[in-house]
């Protein structure tokens, strides 16, 4: 077949990204670290080589677009620099107004639907988006039955059981006043939609932890959704105005720190605060806004937020129980170290602030190959079947080091282990039984808090089979 080659698409992606695709010399480093590669039409290497060759036909049409798990793998790897998830950020935008069929519309569906519950609601409504998306799939004839019955319905039950699925929205509409000359001492406490509703354990062990350290906190009551991935897939400026809302909300109401123990959010603020700057972009997003932030609020999440600002030590001295028997291995997945531009990790394949931490509850994590390794996301609702084979690779090695449980920091990455863990099982023919833990959950159970007062009997896999910790509370764990 004869084809014509141009630069066009790619001097496109350069004008509007900053990438330079004629950068890339084929190495395929991108392409051997992606964890979803083996499901790609295209892998990322042959996507870059299609732009460079001018053939935007194939690249828009490419599954490869809506099957990227956004885990910044290849981003980082490449030795040019060549943000390829970025790259994949400008495609899927261009191939929507271009009005180019998705070869996969549950992905699409996904992002519209909850794109839409943060239009009318100002955060993302779980019980809507996941109604609205199967309801979609099943007028487009592209929802699985079986599966629907069989296991999405029953999780969605389990969830709604546990208290992890409200009925009822939250609402946020920052309020972008005048910034006030007082500025607060307390730390402003941006949870992320997920916090109020299928990650309420998260939220409810964080906030126990921030108390027994005597830590002030304080959630503004008006924030809204950054956007998450629906928003950086489909808008590239609403992906920019979403999380400055909150930025600008924030200062104004006086705070200068902000942690997030959600690593979306994280990314989506920091990437913001950068963004913005741009020439012309800035006057752009002020004409939409009506203004600006002046001060940068410095925004960490959780984990550098309690090693770095509230302390190793500090935590140490509040150690009430010994939990030091416990096997325990730590897992990071994708965002919340990559990519380093944004996060300002310098160890981003080998971050280490988790296992200080749990180091500092009197416990020795175990050293394992699956740390920063990609659970698949939000592939869990649009691809399931993906993200039960990754998050089956990542529960696999953490049986093999005889983990007897993961902790994490990530609500997707919970869900996904936590939730799918009995289903993945049966399809495996393999037990695993590995609770999924929060590091502000184990946090707390080290500083003598109950499994209800953390949360830990919303989890779907139970604790039953670790019980040395119920032992009596030890004042004097770490003498002064």
């Amino acid at each position: 077949m004869a084809f014509s080659i141009s630069d066009e698409l790619a001097r496109e992606i350069k004008d509007f990204t900053g990438e330079n695709v004629f950068s890339c010399f084929q190495c395929q480093k991108c392409s051997s670290g992606c964890p979803v590669s083996e499901y790609f039409d295209l892998a990322p290497n042959q996507l870059i080589r299609f732009i460079q060759l001018g053939l935007k036909e194939e690249v828009l049409r490419a599954q490869t677009l809506w099957l990227c798990a956004m885990c910044e793998t290849c981003a980082v790897r490449c030795p040019h620099d060549i943000n390829i998830t970025k790259i994949m950020d400008y495609l899927r935008i261009v191939a929507q107004k271009e009005g180019k069929v998705s070869p996969l519309p549950k992905a699409v569906i996904f992002n519209r639907a909850a794109l839409r519950g943060v239009k009318i609601f100002g955060r993302m409504y779980e019980l809507q988006l996941m109604g609205e998306v199967y309801l979609r799939q099943a007028i487009s004839r592209t929802l699985s039955w079986s599966s629907f019955i069989k296991e999405e319905i029953p999780i969605a039950y389990q969830l709604w059981k546990k208290g992890r699925l409200t009925l009822l929205p939250s609402f946020g509409k920052p309020k972008l006043a005048l910034h006030k000359e007082k500025k607060r001492e307390s730390i402003a406490y941006y949870p992320g939609c997920s916090l109020h509703q299928t990650a309420k354990e998260y939220d409810i062990a964080t906030r126990a932890v921030f108390r027994a350290l005597d830590v002030a906190v304080e959630e503004p009551k008006d924030w809204s959704c950054c956007g998450s991935t629906p928003a950086h897939c489909t808008d590239y400026e609403l992906s920019l105005l979403l999380p400055l809302k909150d930025l600008v909300y924030m200062e104004g109401e006086g705070y200068n720190y902000l942690t997030t123990p959600c690593p979306s959010c994280f990314l989506r603020l920091r990437y913001a605060q950068r963004e913005f700057k741009k020439p012309g972009l800035r006057e752009e997003i002020e004409k939409k806004l009506g203004v600006l932030p002046k001060e940068e609020i410095k925004v960490d999440h959780l984990l550098e937020t309690l090693t770095e600002v509230v302390g190793l030590e500090r935590i140490k001295r509040r150690v009430k129980r010994n939990l030091g028997r416990w096997k325990v291995v730590c897992y990071y997945g994708c965002i919340i170290t990559r990519p380093p531009k944004i996060t300002g990790h310098q160890h981003h394949e080998n971050p280490s602030e988790m296992e200080k931490l749990v180091q500092a509850l009197g416990l020795k994590p175990l050293d394992w190959s699956y740390r920063t390794r990609c659970c698949g996301a939000t592939l869990g609702i649009s691809q399931p079947s993906i993200a039960l084979k990754l998050t089956e690779k990542i529960l696999r090695n953490a049986k093999a080091v005889t983990a007897q449980a993961i902790i994490v920091a990530c609500p997707l990455c919970q869900i996904n282990l936590d939730t799918r863990q009995e289903q993945i099982s049966r399809l495996s023919g393999e037990q695993f039984h590995i609770p999924i833990i929060y590091i502000s959950q184990l946090i707390g159970l080290a500083f003598g808090y109950s499994e209800k007062e953390l949360g830990l009997d919303k989890n779907f896999i139970p604790l039953v089979n670790e019980k040395f910790w119920h032992g009596p509370i030890n004042e004097k764990i770490y003498p002064e």
